[in-house]
């Protein structure tokens, strides 16, 4: 029995999950750019690079689509939606969330980030 490890039922986040969970949202827009392109031109027609790219971009997005949904609190949501799904700058979500300061802006997409690596943690 010494030998069992015991295993967290919802793990949490560690920095540099943390940071890859930014990373990966940061970079969202550019991988569905991408991927839009490749649907548009024909994915069936892919060298095998690109094939290779297409299905790695295409699990990340799809990651990073249920994570973000999977979000609890429906503000913090739009407020990653807005921020990284559909790409506003930080300046154009914070103008939409004008009925709250800056930094309660920027602490709920600190919340959200935590949520979605959270998420995916839990799915790795």
């Amino acid at each position: 029995m010494a030998d069992i490890d015991q295993m967290e039922l919802f793990p949490i986040a560690t920095k540099e999950d943390l940071k890859a969970a930014k990373s990966l949202l940061s970079r969202y827009r550019r991988m569905k750019t991408i991927i839009d392109d490749f649907d548009r031109h024909g994915a069936d027609q892919l060298a095998l690079k690109q094939q290779s790219i297409y299905s790695a971009y295409r699990g990340q997005l799809d990651k990073i689509e249920r994570a973000v949904n999977l979000i609890p609190d429906d503000e913090i949501r739009r407020m990653v939606e807005l921020r990284y799904i559909k790409g506003q700058p930080h300046h154009v979500t914070v103008a939409r969330f004008e009925l709250w300061h800056p930094s309660t802006v920027d602490r709920k997409i600190k919340k959200g980030i935590e949520a979605v690596a959270n998420t995916l943690i839990l799915w790795s």
